[in-house]
């Protein structure tokens, strides 16, 4: 297995991963990946011939060659099979909206829309992967949207919710889990009128913005970055854990309420993930 991932500089406001996977036909796919839902969309390159599969539930998204994951409300499984080459460039959760601005309808969407061609043809595909080195294939994506001159479909909608992403990030990475009581991940921290305040906008009009740029509430929004939090906090505990204090930490009332949201949302217990570990929190983004 070959992988690697790494933001693309001077886009990380846009952009939040290029990454790389490769599988040869021996390599093994020990389980297969879930992956939880997640608030970005995923722009996948891959051979023509190659086919790609996520099973949700008892539906299946099919089909093959290069393909675009949106942001997606519900667990997936990633049924793989080696030998299998990808390239992907994972947008930003406000990020998609600059190359389609329809993009509140694609949520939960898969495919290779006609939108797309245009911007990603065949002859920089071919060029793509042509080449050879990590930094070849860095500068390749690089320069394909630098031509796409992005910055000019900047909008007021943009704008609002690019600024209330970066405070809720703030808001997120600021709270110090050691102080539980103190700074709990709640819906309660979420007061949508101080955010609205400090864009400069009525809540309505940041609600709205939101929604049309991300296809998803602001409070879907947080409650889909709290559970990647937990996800990421759940994998790296070792030994036995205090699951009052882990609960109280984002925000449940008690275990009982933690163990309910976790079914709810990923079909299983804590204990049920920590004995298998089988979530991926970005599509490959963490190669668990």
């Amino acid at each position: 297995m070959i992988t690697w991932k790494q933001p693309l500089k001077g886009y990380e406001w846009l952009i939040h991963q290029i990454w790389y996977l490769e599988l040869e036909q021996d390599d093994i796919i020990e389980q297969l990946p879930q992956l939880i839902p997640n608030p970005r969309a995923h722009l996948l390159f891959t051979p023509e011939d190659q086919g790609y599969c996520y099973q949700k539930g008892d539906e299946q998204i099919a089909g093959h060659g290069s393909h675009l994951l949106a942001a997606s409300e519900q667990l997936l499984t990633l049924v793989d099979n080696a030998p299998l080459k990808r390239i992907g460039i994972t947008f930003r959760p406000e990020g998609l909206y600059l190359l389609n601005k329809a993009t509140e309808g694609l949520i939960n969407q898969c495919g290779w829309f006609d939108w797309l061609p245009p911007m990603f043809d065949s002859h920089f595909q071919n060029v793509l992967w042509q080449c050879n080195t990590k930094q070849n294939i860095i500068d390749c994506v690089n320069h394909q949207i630098e031509t796409l001159s992005l910055t000019n479909n900047i909008d007021k909608p943009f704008t609002v919710t690019q600024k209330t992403i970066a405070l809720l990030e703030q808001q997120q990475s600021g709270s110090d889990h050691s102080n539980a009581a103190q700074n709990q991940l709640t819906e309660n921290n979420l007061d949508i009128n101080h955010l609205a305040k400090q864009c400069a906008c009525s809540r309505r009009t940041l609600e709205r913005s939101f929604r049309q740029v991300t296809g998803l509430s602001i409070k879907k929004y947080q409650l889909m970055m709290k559970l990647e939090q937990m996800i990421l906090a759940l994998y790296n505990k070792q030994g036995d854990i205090d699951w009052t204090a882990f609960s109280q930490q984002f925000g449940f009332s008690d275990q009982s309420h933690l163990i309910r949201q976790l079914k709810q949302q990923l079909k299983r217990t804590p204990s049920h993930y920590l004995e298998n570990r089988d979530l991926t929190i970005d599509i490959y983004g963490d190669f668990e």
